[in-house]
Protein backbone atom coordinates (compact mmCIF):
# COMPACT_ATOMS: atom_id res chain seq x y z
CA UNK A 1 0.00 0.00 0.00
CA UNK A 2 1.23 3.66 -0.59
CA UNK A 3 1.24 5.07 2.85
CA UNK A 4 2.39 8.65 1.41
CA UNK A 5 -0.80 8.79 -1.00
CA UNK A 6 -2.79 7.61 1.52
CA UNK A 7 -1.66 9.87 4.89
CA UNK A 8 -2.19 12.60 2.24
CA UNK A 9 -5.58 11.79 1.51
CA UNK A 10 -6.49 11.45 5.06
CA UNK A 11 -4.56 15.47 5.58
CA UNK A 12 -6.53 16.07 3.11
CA UNK A 13 -10.01 14.98 4.56
CA UNK A 14 -8.63 16.69 7.60
CA UNK A 15 -7.84 19.98 6.63
CA UNK A 16 -11.16 20.12 4.73
CA UNK A 17 -13.54 19.00 7.93
CA UNK A 18 -11.58 21.29 10.70
CA UNK A 19 -11.47 24.52 8.62
CA UNK A 20 -14.73 24.45 8.64
CA UNK A 21 -14.89 24.78 12.51
CA UNK A 22 -15.63 28.76 13.85
CA UNK A 23 -12.62 28.43 16.20
CA UNK A 24 -9.80 25.97 17.35
CA UNK A 25 -11.30 23.18 20.16
CA UNK A 26 -10.96 23.73 22.63
CA UNK A 27 -11.16 27.53 23.17
CA UNK A 28 -9.32 29.43 26.12
CA UNK A 29 -12.23 29.46 28.62
CA UNK A 30 -11.40 32.98 30.77
CA UNK A 31 -13.70 33.27 34.14
CA UNK A 32 -15.13 36.07 36.39
CA UNK A 33 -17.14 35.80 39.83
CA UNK A 34 -20.76 35.32 39.79
CA UNK A 35 -22.73 38.52 41.23
CA UNK A 36 -20.04 40.75 41.24
CA UNK A 37 -21.99 44.18 40.72
CA UNK A 38 -21.72 46.86 43.66
CA UNK A 39 -24.94 46.77 45.34
CA UNK A 40 -27.53 49.18 43.77
CA UNK A 41 -26.62 49.40 40.03
CA UNK A 42 -29.24 47.59 38.09
CA UNK A 43 -28.17 44.30 36.57
CA UNK A 44 -30.81 44.55 33.30
CA UNK A 45 -32.04 40.99 34.73
CA UNK A 46 -28.86 39.56 35.35
CA UNK A 47 -27.36 40.10 31.83
CA UNK A 48 -24.95 42.57 32.79
CA UNK A 49 -23.34 40.44 35.43
CA UNK A 50 -20.38 38.53 33.29
CA UNK A 51 -19.78 34.85 33.79
CA UNK A 52 -17.32 33.68 31.27
CA UNK A 53 -15.33 34.27 28.27
CA UNK A 54 -14.37 31.47 25.63
CA UNK A 55 -11.48 32.88 23.14
CA UNK A 56 -10.17 30.62 20.05
CA UNK A 57 -9.20 31.43 16.70
CA UNK A 58 -9.02 29.70 12.80
CA UNK A 59 -6.26 31.21 10.36
CA UNK A 60 -7.86 33.58 10.05
CA UNK A 61 -10.59 35.07 12.34
CA UNK A 62 -10.71 35.05 16.03
CA UNK A 63 -13.54 34.08 17.94
CA UNK A 64 -14.94 35.25 21.31
CA UNK A 65 -18.00 33.86 22.84
CA UNK A 66 -19.53 35.70 26.07
CA UNK A 67 -21.31 34.08 28.85
CA UNK A 68 -23.75 36.46 30.94
CA UNK A 69 -25.59 35.58 34.31
CA UNK A 70 -29.03 36.23 32.54
CA UNK A 71 -31.30 36.33 29.31
CA UNK A 72 -30.37 38.63 26.65
CA UNK A 73 -33.33 38.11 24.87
CA UNK A 74 -35.50 39.01 27.87
CA UNK A 75 -33.61 41.87 28.98
CA UNK A 76 -32.86 43.93 26.11
CA UNK A 77 -30.68 47.33 27.12
CA UNK A 78 -27.63 46.08 28.22
CA UNK A 79 -24.40 46.98 25.91
CA UNK A 80 -21.67 44.67 25.96
CA UNK A 81 -17.59 45.60 25.00
CA UNK A 82 -14.57 43.84 24.62
CA UNK A 83 -11.17 46.24 24.61
CA UNK A 84 -7.67 44.76 23.47
CA UNK A 85 -4.43 45.97 23.52
CA UNK A 86 -2.19 44.77 20.96
CA UNK A 87 0.52 47.06 21.48
CA UNK A 88 1.58 50.43 19.90
CA UNK A 89 -1.18 52.80 21.47
CA UNK A 90 -0.70 54.94 24.00
CA UNK A 91 -2.37 54.19 27.74
CA UNK A 92 -4.33 57.47 27.81
CA UNK A 93 -6.28 56.78 24.54
CA UNK A 94 -9.55 55.41 26.27
CA UNK A 95 -11.54 53.24 24.19
CA UNK A 96 -14.13 53.40 21.05
CA UNK A 97 -16.73 54.76 22.47
CA UNK A 98 -15.89 57.34 24.49
CA UNK A 99 -16.63 56.14 27.95
CA UNK A 100 -14.64 55.72 31.19
CA UNK A 101 -13.20 52.59 30.54
CA UNK A 102 -9.22 52.29 29.97
CA UNK A 103 -6.06 50.04 30.23
CA UNK A 104 -3.35 50.39 32.07
CA UNK A 105 0.37 51.98 30.14
CA UNK A 106 1.74 48.36 31.25
CA UNK A 107 0.21 47.11 28.14
CA UNK A 108 0.04 49.98 26.26
CA UNK A 109 -3.57 51.01 26.31
CA UNK A 110 -6.42 49.94 23.64
CA UNK A 111 -6.15 49.45 20.10
CA UNK A 112 -9.30 47.93 19.52
CA UNK A 113 -12.60 47.92 20.81
CA UNK A 114 -16.02 45.76 19.87
CA UNK A 115 -19.32 47.55 21.59
CA UNK A 116 -22.14 46.07 21.29
CA UNK A 117 -25.88 46.37 21.71
CA UNK A 118 -28.85 43.93 22.30
CA UNK A 119 -31.92 46.24 21.54
CA UNK A 120 -33.18 46.74 18.49
CA UNK A 121 -32.28 43.40 17.21
CA UNK A 122 -28.71 43.91 18.40
CA UNK A 123 -25.18 45.12 16.24
CA UNK A 124 -21.96 45.38 17.08
CA UNK A 125 -19.09 48.16 16.33
CA UNK A 126 -14.88 47.20 15.68
CA UNK A 127 -13.27 49.95 16.16
CA UNK A 128 -9.46 50.46 15.99
CA UNK A 129 -7.05 53.27 17.72
CA UNK A 130 -4.48 54.69 14.84
CA UNK A 131 -2.78 57.74 14.17
CA UNK A 132 -3.78 59.28 17.24
CA UNK A 133 -7.25 59.17 16.92
CA UNK A 134 -10.29 56.10 17.22
CA UNK A 135 -12.18 55.42 13.45
CA UNK A 136 -14.78 52.52 12.57
CA UNK A 137 -13.27 49.48 11.36
CA UNK A 138 -16.61 47.39 11.27
CA UNK A 139 -20.03 47.33 11.71
CA UNK A 140 -22.78 45.20 11.59
CA UNK A 141 -25.18 47.94 9.96
CA UNK A 142 -22.46 48.00 7.15
CA UNK A 143 -21.95 44.38 6.37
CA UNK A 144 -18.53 44.23 7.32
CA UNK A 145 -18.21 43.56 10.96
CA UNK A 146 -17.46 39.86 10.52
CA UNK A 147 -19.69 38.27 12.43
CA UNK A 148 -22.44 38.96 15.88
CA UNK A 149 -25.41 36.88 17.62
CA UNK A 150 -26.52 36.34 20.81
CA UNK A 151 -29.30 34.06 21.86
CA UNK A 152 -30.30 32.72 25.44
CA UNK A 153 -26.82 33.80 27.35
CA UNK A 154 -24.00 34.13 25.38
CA UNK A 155 -23.34 36.63 22.83
CA UNK A 156 -20.06 35.51 20.04
CA UNK A 157 -18.00 37.55 18.19
CA UNK A 158 -16.38 36.54 14.65
CA UNK A 159 -13.86 39.21 13.68
CA UNK A 160 -10.90 38.99 11.06
CA UNK A 161 -7.21 38.62 12.46
CA UNK A 162 -6.37 40.99 10.70
CA UNK A 163 -8.63 43.69 10.97
CA UNK A 164 -7.51 43.46 14.49
CA UNK A 165 -3.89 43.86 13.73
CA UNK A 166 -3.09 40.32 14.62
CA UNK A 167 -1.71 37.03 13.13
CA UNK A 168 -0.43 33.54 14.03
CA UNK A 169 2.19 33.68 17.36
CA UNK A 170 0.57 37.48 18.15
CA UNK A 171 -0.02 37.99 21.65
CA UNK A 172 -2.63 40.08 23.32
CA UNK A 173 -4.62 41.64 26.21
CA UNK A 174 -8.02 42.01 26.68
CA UNK A 175 -11.04 42.58 29.24
CA UNK A 176 -15.04 42.34 28.73
CA UNK A 177 -17.38 44.95 30.21
CA UNK A 178 -20.71 45.47 30.45
CA UNK A 179 -22.74 48.49 30.89
CA UNK A 180 -25.91 50.82 30.25
CA UNK A 181 -27.12 52.65 27.61
CA UNK A 182 -26.22 56.02 28.47
CA UNK A 183 -22.63 57.40 26.65
CA UNK A 184 -20.84 58.27 29.86
CA UNK A 185 -21.95 54.77 31.45
CA UNK A 186 -18.68 53.08 32.69
CA UNK A 187 -17.86 49.06 33.10
CA UNK A 188 -20.40 47.95 35.48
CA UNK A 189 -18.95 44.43 35.14
CA UNK A 190 -15.78 43.60 34.04
CA UNK A 191 -14.84 40.27 33.12
CA UNK A 192 -11.17 39.92 34.22
CA UNK A 193 -12.08 41.70 37.67
CA UNK A 194 -13.62 39.04 40.01
CA UNK A 195 -14.67 42.33 42.59
CA UNK A 196 -17.36 45.18 41.58
CA UNK A 197 -15.40 47.13 39.32
CA UNK A 198 -17.22 50.51 40.36
CA UNK A 199 -19.52 51.85 42.57
CA UNK A 200 -21.55 54.53 40.58
CA UNK A 201 -22.45 54.57 36.68
CA UNK A 202 -20.09 56.98 35.68
CA UNK A 203 -17.13 56.08 37.55
CA UNK A 204 -13.78 55.51 35.81
CA UNK A 205 -12.47 51.89 35.34
CA UNK A 206 -9.18 51.04 34.49
CA UNK A 207 -8.33 47.03 33.37
CA UNK A 208 -4.81 47.03 34.45
CA UNK A 209 -2.69 44.32 36.80
CA UNK A 210 -4.14 44.82 40.13
CA UNK A 211 -7.61 44.78 38.71
CA UNK A 212 -7.51 41.86 36.91
CA UNK A 213 -6.58 41.63 32.46
CA UNK A 214 -6.54 38.55 30.69
CA UNK A 215 -4.25 37.60 27.80
CA UNK A 216 -4.16 35.46 24.91
CA UNK A 217 -2.17 33.68 22.61
CA UNK A 218 -3.09 33.43 18.28
CA UNK A 219 -2.30 29.32 17.77
CA UNK A 220 -2.09 27.72 14.52
CA UNK A 221 -5.54 26.86 13.09
CA UNK A 222 -6.28 23.04 13.99
CA UNK A 223 -6.46 22.13 10.35
CA UNK A 224 -3.09 23.63 10.12
CA UNK A 225 -2.11 21.28 13.19
CA UNK A 226 -3.40 18.13 12.07
CA UNK A 227 -1.46 18.63 8.55
CA UNK A 228 1.77 18.95 10.82
CA UNK A 229 1.11 16.04 12.77
CA UNK A 230 0.57 13.81 9.64
CA UNK A 231 3.16 15.38 8.13
CA UNK A 232 5.35 14.17 10.64
CA UNK A 233 4.13 10.48 10.60
CA UNK A 234 4.60 10.39 7.26
CA UNK A 235 8.42 11.39 7.20
CA UNK A 236 8.96 8.77 10.12
CA UNK A 237 7.42 5.72 8.31
CA UNK A 238 9.35 6.99 5.58
CA UNK A 239 12.76 6.70 7.38
CA UNK A 240 11.53 3.96 9.28
CA UNK A 241 11.47 2.29 6.09
CA UNK A 242 14.74 3.30 4.38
Amino acid sequence: MNHRFALTAVAVALASTLGSQTGAEPGVVYTDAANDIASGLATAGGTLDLLSMEVSNTASDIVFKLTVNGDLNGTDWGKFMIGIAAGGAASSNGNGWGRPINMDSSVGGMTSWFGSWVDGGGGAENRGFSAGSWGLTGATYNGNFGGYSFAGNQLTYTVSLASLGLSEGSTFYFDAYSSGGGGSDSAIDALANPNASVANWGDSYTSNSSNGIFSYTVVPAPGVLALLGLAGLSRGRRSRKA
